[in-house]
């Protein structure tokens, strides 16, 4: 890991702030799991100050820098990751990802094959107990449902929602 302990240069014109931390500081002093994207825009904003001749240096010289986020915590970014940014900001214009199409839907059987399904193995399990695995595995046994087209996740999931 580069020394952290140098100071690095602020500029007053931009939009991000560079402020040296000391080497005990990893890479985020608490679990991150999203980066918001005014975050993600300021490392973004930093490349056009980077300093370096290939796009490499400067994700890496970007890397070395250390950014507030809105709670004044200081994070600091791979420069893989913010090689990736920058790949779908160019892409989509912005830095999420888009959404899926399809999110939420079930892709290969339709809720109506899978109502079908269970109603023809419920006879089954009349008087017994019996949970959502095992009218599954029922469904399997008899040919009426592929693995390969439903996990048993997305069953239990299917069965739960409708």
């Amino acid at each position: 890991m580069p020394d952290l302990t140098a100071v690095t240069k602020t500029y007053s014109n931009t939009i991000w702030q560079s402020t040296p931390v000391s080497p005990a500081v990893q890479f985020c002093p608490r679990p991150m799991k999203r980066v918001s994207n005014y975050l993600k825009m300021r490392v973004l904003g930093a490349l056009e100050y980077a300093q370096g001749q290939s796009d490499l240096a400067r994700y890496q010289a970007v890397s070395n820098m250390t950014f507030l986020d809105e709670n004044g915590h200081p994070c600091q970014f791979t420069w893989r990751t913010i090689q990736t940014w920058w790949y779908h900001y160019r892409k989509h214009g912005i830095t999420d990802p888009p959404c899926r199409a399809d999110k939420g839907k079930i892709r290969h059987v339709a809720p109506e094959h899978l109502l079908e399904a269970i109603e023809q193995v419920m006879p089954e399990f009349y008087g017994k107990k019996y949970n959502i695995a095992e009218v599954y595995r029922v469904c399997i046994q008899k040919g009426l449902l592929q693995r390969s087209k439903i996990a048993p996740n997305t069953f239990r999931r299917a069965v739960n929602r409708f």
